[in-house]
């Protein structure tokens, strides 16, 4: 039998649960946190002129995007790397660092794809508890054993919304034991607000042990285009690569990726909307009763006091589809993505028809 022959911790492996598509253009959906504006015109204008050339290998280095990361970020492209999705390179990080039966920690109630990276590689997940919906980086940092080798941590947090400060991240780094990388997945990073938000390049340039991760898959709107990318010291750039496929991002998402990173304009109207769509959202949640977290991301949390499953097929059957976070170990909350004014008009319709 085939499963006599795979390796044993594949058992443990939980498949990603997406956000469901629709499947009739009614529907509207709210459940990925994709951006509700689309992709920059830009970034279309790029494919459409990259399109005559899809019969070539893409640049195995991604040098054009690279480069226009660097002059954005302001750091070398010595320190990026590019990824399928920025999952590819949480795939990398574990390839190149992590040893069997090596502990991996992360917290309860965060994406999914940390524990999924750490079981291929035959790693140890540790689940650190939160606190009111948040990472707790004391719980964490005090899980932290002689086998530690990674911490996984989502800032701002999928599916709570929720952030660490600076001060708060530096006070964590100084007490973990040397040989402990921390990655820090920044997915949303472009819709925090708080002034307070860790400046994670500044900590990359004074030398930590911290890998960035961040997408075109949300403000930039290219997440079907699939690329990511990660900023850390050049050292640990270079063994992620070692373990990187060649050509992994293809040649269409390279270089509507550097298109986008132009489109300041095309951003600063999602983040308008986004500010917006929260404030009117948060003015609704209210008036119904609700319990929801204040968020620093496209999306909002929100407490039920009924089964989550049961309001995703509810809603559903109204025309909007949102997130259930049953797959999230939290059966009573869902997590709603910001969308266009009319969007969030109709979800607040469909809510309080289901409530």
């Amino acid at each position: 039998m085939v499963k006599d022959k795979i390796r044993p911790s594949l058992e443990e492996i939980k498949p990603y649960v997406p956000g469901k598509n629709p499947d009739v253009e009614t529907v509207i959906k709210l459940a990925s946190n994709e951006n509700p504006l689309g992709p920059s015109k830009k970034a279309m204008s790029a494919i459409r002129a990259g399109l005559k050339k899809i019969n070539i290998y893409p640049d195995q280095h991604a040098l054009l995007l690279k480069d226009a990361l660097s002059r954005k970020l302001g750091v070398s492209p010595a320190h990026i790397i590019v990824g399928n999705g920025s999952d590819e390179i949480m795939q990398f990080v574990t390839a190149a660092f992590l040893n069997a039966r090596e502990q991996v920690i992360t917290s309860k109630h965060t994406f999914s794809t940390y524990e999924f990276v750490t079981r291929v590689f035959d790693g140890e997940p540790l689940f650190a508890e939160t606190r009111d919906r948040a990472h707790s980086l004391d719980e964490i940092s005090g899980a932290v054993t002689l086998t530690t080798k990674l911490i996984f941590l989502c800032n701002p947090n999928n599916p709570t919304g929720t952030i660490f400060t600076h001060k708060q991240l530096v006070k964590f780094l100084n007490q973990l034991p040397k040989g402990v990388i921390v990655v820090l997945d920044e997915a949303y990073r472009e819709y925090v607000e708080s002034k307070d938000f860790p400046d994670s390049l500044a900590l990359i340039k004074e030398g930590r042990d911290i890998i960035v991760l961040r997408t075109f898959s949300k403000i930039y709107g290219l997440a079907a285009l699939r690329v990511g990318y990660g900023i850390a010291r050049p050292e640990i750039i270079k063994y992620l690569n070692l373990v990187k496929l060649p050509f992994n991002v293809n040649g269409l998402a390279q270089i509507a990726g550097a298109a986008a990173l132009k489109d300041t304009a095309h951003v600063k109207r999602s983040i308008k909307n986004n500010k917006a769509g929260k404030k009117y959202l948060y003015k609704e949640l209210d008036a119904l009763g609700l319990d929801y977290k204040k968020t620093e991301a496209n999306f909002i949390f929100v407490s039920l006091k009924q089964n989550a499953d049961e309001m995703f097929l509810n809603l559903m059957r109204k025309g909007v589809i949102i997130r259930p976070l049953t797959s999230f170990g939290l059966p009573q909350a869902i997590r709603v993505t910001v969308g266009t004014p009319a969007q969030n008009k109709k979800f607040v319709e469909a809510l309080k028809k289901v409530l």
